[in-house]
């Protein structure tokens, strides 16, 4: 029988976020990390897949860990824990609304500070949505990444969808005026009902669409439709050195920009690197979606399986 924990950890900028630890029977020196999607994915809005990840995992003598990042809820105000600051300024404006995904390293820098100090060694990087565009992010901006194997689940196309929803014209002045509100001091100013992106913040706004950034690292639609930008295509999961599973439901409502789930996973495929394939793997649940609602046990079960291969 798992142990379940309700805790709190402290990112490395000192941001005080919730997390979950299902510990195995058998105590454990390994642990899986969960990073969740944009908003409404946070750890505490999916009780069947996280309950399923924790037992499939613990069931395999791996401690499971998710964490609210800063991301988590799509308007959060959170603590900052430095009694130097002014009361007045120990706070921060989270939220998928204000989120920048860059600043993912600190809170996953967080988590395996928590894990540490609990005395556990080997490591595993899981990220569903746009958690697994932070693994990408952490794998290109880490300064002592000590993770052994990641799973990227359900990644997709943000600003390729973008592209396709807005249109060309309506997507660069939507991007241009939120970059001039940025420049302007007014980072948080809400994006107009017009702009297609409200309610996020400019800043936000700029971090999703702009395609030479950090948040664009399953360019799909570039790689099937033409280009957008200049930034080379999979310029962070192209430097991937640790074994990966790429899993998708065949469903996925958000891989319209290539052609479907299967079109997707295949371009994942012709992009992994040569060096890490042998141990490698891609996976395509079938009927489910993007959430894997549905087929929450058999994808728990996939990712425990492989993680223990």
């Amino acid at each position: 029988m798992s142990k379940l924990q309700l805790v709190s950890i402290r990112s490395k900028d000192k941001l005080i976020l919730p997390g979950l630890l299902y510990s195995p029977k058998v105590p454990s020196k390994t642990a899986a990390i969960w990073l969740h999607g944009m908003g409404d994915n946070g750890m505490f809005y999916n009780p069947p897949r996280m309950n399923a990840l924790g037992q499939s995992l613990n069931e395999k003598n791996i401690a499971f860990f998710s964490f609210n990042n800063r991301g988590a809820h799509n308007n959060k105000t959170l603590r900052i824990d430095d009694k130097s600051l002014p009361k007045k300024k120990q706070h921060y404006q989270g939220g998928t609304y204000f989120e920048k995904i860059a600043e993912c390293v600190h809170d996953i820098d967080g988590a395996l500070a928590f894990l540490q100090e609990l005395g556990f060694s080997t490591f595993y990087l899981l990220g569903h949505s746009s958690g697994a565009n932070k693994i990408c992010n952490y794998h290109a901006h880490s300064s002592n990444n000590p993770f052994s194997k990641y799973v990227l689940a359900a990644p997709s196309d943000d600003i390729g969808s973008y592209y396709e929803e807005l249109g060309k014209d309506k997507f660069w002045q939507t991007f241009n005026n939120a970059k001039e509100l940025v420049s302007k001091g007014k980072p948080y100013k809400t994006m107009p009902l017009s702009s297609g992106m409200h309610p996020f913040s400019a800043q936000s706004a700029v971090d999703i669409l702009d395609p030479d950034g950090a948040y664009n690292t399953f360019p799909f639609y570039e790689v099937k439709t033409g280009r957008i930008g200049t930034k080379p295509l999979f310029q962070e999961y192209i430097a991937f050195d640790k074994p990966t599973l790429v899993v998708f439901g065949d469903q996925d409502e958000y891989q319209e920009t290539a052609g479907g789930a299967e079109g997707s996973c295949n371009i994942m495929k012709d992009y992994l690197p040569q060096n890490i394939r042998a141990d490698s793997a891609f996976k395509l649940i079938k009927n489910t979606d993007h959430g894997f609602h549905g087929a929450e046990q058999e994808f728990a079960e996939t990712v425990a399986q492989w993680l223990t291969k």
